[in-house]
């Protein structure tokens, strides 16, 4: 809550197109916000800026419990959405194109399957782990390397 102890006065809305919408309390609308936390692992629920289509913050929430019920709980469906990173457990094959590569996985979803455009698109993530994203902008993780299966671990050094 603020300080008059009322609820932060904004409003999260989808448009027709499924973009989201914030209506600021002076009742300025901005579409195609996406929020994004500034500590999402320190403080999750705390700082979490809404920036316009172009990366520029329009509204910084400095405590998601000041905002109403209903704008919170649609704030979260949104980081939720925004924050989905499956987990490999796996690599089961690569398959190299010209350009590209399809990585066929398990994952702590199922299998799946995706496409690689570059190798700059994998990363190592601190000394055990790495990011893959694929070509959608689809972000998987390996938490851990040396725990990922012999087969998996030689496909991987490949690229990394």
């Amino acid at each position: 809550m603020n300080d008059a102890g009322a609820a932060l006065p904004i409003r999260l809305h989808h448009d027709a197109f499924g973009r989201l919408v914030v209506t600021l309390a002076n009742g300025q609308s901005h579409s195609g916000v996406v929020p994004v936390r500034a500590f999402p692992f320190s403080a999750p629920e705390q700082w979490i800026s809404l920036c316009d289509e172009s990366g520029h913050e329009v509204l910084c929430v400095t405590d998601s419990a000041e905002l109403d019920p209903k704008t919170r709980d649609q704030l979260a469906a949104e980081l939720a959405r925004r924050e989905f990173i499956p987990l490999i457990l796996g690599i089961l094959r690569v398959v190299q194109g010209g350009v590209s590569t399809q990585w066929f996985v398990k994952s702590d979803r199922g299998d799946t399957s995706f496409e690689l455009t570059s190798e700059d698109n994998i990363r190592r993530m601190g000394s055990e782990g790495a990011l893959l994203v694929d070509s959608h902008g689809i972000r998987y993780r390996i938490a851990s390397l040396p725990q990922l299966d012999a087969r998996s671990r030689r496909i991987l050094r490949q690229f990394l």
